[in-house]
This record gives C-alpha cells, structure tokens and sequence, in this order.
C-alpha cells in the first residue's frame, strides 16, 4: 500500500497533463552517495549516478500513462571493514494508466543489487507490484510481491 500513496502524487500530476494526444520524456542523470546496509551487518557507501527517465503520455481517449525507469550508472563503493567493492545493478520501473472514466492500473517493478566482488554475499532486493483501480475506486487486483537475500 505503501505505493498507492505515490499513486496519488502521479493522479495529480497526470491530472495536469492537456488531454491532446502526445507525451513528454524528461532524461537526467541524478548524482547519488547513499549508506546501504550490508549481509554481513555493516554498512558501505555507495556514489555514482543514477539515469531517471520520465515519460508523460496523454491517450486520444482522453487517458494519460505515467512512466518512469531508474537505473544505477557506476554506482560502486568499498566496505571499510573488509575492502570487499560493491556495485548497484538493478532497475526501478513503474508504468501508471489512468482511463478516462477514472479507473486505473499501477504496475512497480524493482530489482535492487548491491553485488559484491571478490565472493562476498550480495544484497538483493526483488519486488513487483500491482493494482487495478476500477472507476467507482474498487480495487480488483492488488498484489505485492517482495523477496530479499543475502
């Protein structure tokens, strides 16, 4: 559910978009430097740069489909502890559709590694979502499948 708060955020967005066919894709490279917890129970700061697309498309309908896909660009760092050097791979994907008469389909998709060198164990966050939102506000599909290992 925790992701249906966003989906709020994009209705008002999308809400803004001129309902003329079209869409508008903004591309950014966004500087990263984060402390990611590891398996073994340290942590490591990782930078580098993470590569945002949005996209913003308005339907003839008269429906918009909201898009954005993350992915990490030499994201790397070292454990302090161990030396053990860490790189994210991965993906963050989300495609929202939202019909004229109000209904709408939320699909989020995440595949977050830190994976290590050298042997160590990896981080590895897995995690599909998905909600369909008839126009009376139903939910008739909902699922949230999340998986993490080290």
């Amino acid at each position: 559910m925790r992701r249906l708060s966003l989906a709020a955020v994009v209705v008002i967005t999308a809400l803004a978009v001129p309902a003329t066919p079209g869409a508008a894709t903004t591309v950014q490279k966004i500087p990263i430097d984060i402390e990611v917890g590891l398996c073994n129970g340290g942590t490591v700061d990782l930078s580098g740069t993470l590569l945002d697309s949005v996209t913003t498309t308005a339907t003839p309908s008269g429906g918009v489909i909201f898009a954005f896909h993350d992915n990490p660009q030499g994201i790397t760092g070292v454990d302090p502890t161990t030396g053990t050097v860490f790189h994210a791979t991965g993906l963050t994907r989300e495609v929202d559709v939202f019909s004229p008469p109000g209904g709408a389909t939320f699909t989020f998709v995440n595949r977050f590694h830190i994976q290590a060198t050298g042997g160590a164990q990896s981080f590895i966050v897995n995690e599909t979502l998905h909600a369909t939102i008839t126009p009376s506000g139903a939910v008739t599909v909902y699922f949230d499948k999340f998986s993490s290992t080290c």
